[in-house]
């Protein structure tokens, strides 16, 4: 499982990388066009506000995708919380999620602390069809790190896919994993992580419409 995942996350550290430049260099040219810009027609304002805002949008997912699946956080040791939080604000910038991240938690953390942090943040957003609140908490538990991520909305439900690929990441080398799609894979692989490291994401789904996910890592992983 180890190989597999360092291979993952190679592919993906590739495939944001290559992206990231032209992304970047897109985001910087419509920053220019926009300053010498002509506003007189309100729809070749509006068209390029459109624009620019879906090259920033895009700038900001590669970023958050490249430390959720590649080696984008922190890859040489350590990454923090705090550049988690920022990330993961960037990602939930243009949608109808709200985040609420703690201030006070800045410590640092392993990369593959970070990733499986932020794809249960993904989870949830994920969890939250017509938008809603994301809390993300932490303590300092005698076990460990622990963190927990909750979806708060009317209409939140985890979907059955993802509660799939939760499940078939619990299973050792050589379970099913048929029921994988691109839709759930990050959940397959958040799982994974977790447990390379020690850790293992449990899900519910409260009274009050809510969908919790929460980890425990070791001390030894943090």
């Amino acid at each position: 499982m180890g190989d597999d995942l360092h291979v993952a996350k190679l592919l993906s550290s590739r495939l944001c990388h290559d992206l990231v430049g032209p992304v970047g260099a897109v985001n910087s040219g419509l920053e220019l066009l926009g300053e010498g810009f002509d506003q007189g027609s309100d729809e070749d304002g509006r068209a390029l506000a459109l624009v620019i805002r879906s090259a920033d949008e895009a700038q900001r997912r590669l970023a958050f995708f490249r430390a959720a699946f590649g080696f984008g956080a922190g890859a040489k040791g350590q990454a923090t919380l705090d550049e988690a939080g920022s990330l993961a604000a960037g990602f939930v910038e243009y949608s109808k999620i709200t985040l609420d991240w703690p201030s006070g938690y800045s410590g640092p953390a392993k990369p593959d602390v970070v990733k499986v942090l932020l794809n249960m943040v993904l989870m949830a957003m994920e969890s939250l069809p017509r938008g809603g609140d994301v809390g993300v908490t932490f303590g300092d538990l005698d076990e460990g790190l622990g963190i927990g991520v909750t979806a708060s909305g009317e209409t939140a439900v985890l979907r059955d896919d993802l509660r799939e690929a939760l499940a078939e990441g619990e299973k050792d080398v050589g379970g099913e994993i048929g029921a994988l799609s691109a839709r759930n894979i990050h959940a397959y692989f958040a799982q994974c992580m977790a447990r390379k490291i020690g850790g293992l994401i449990e899900h519910s789904e409260g009274q009050t419409a809510d969908i919790q996910f929460a980890v425990i890592f070791p001390k030894s992983s943090n």
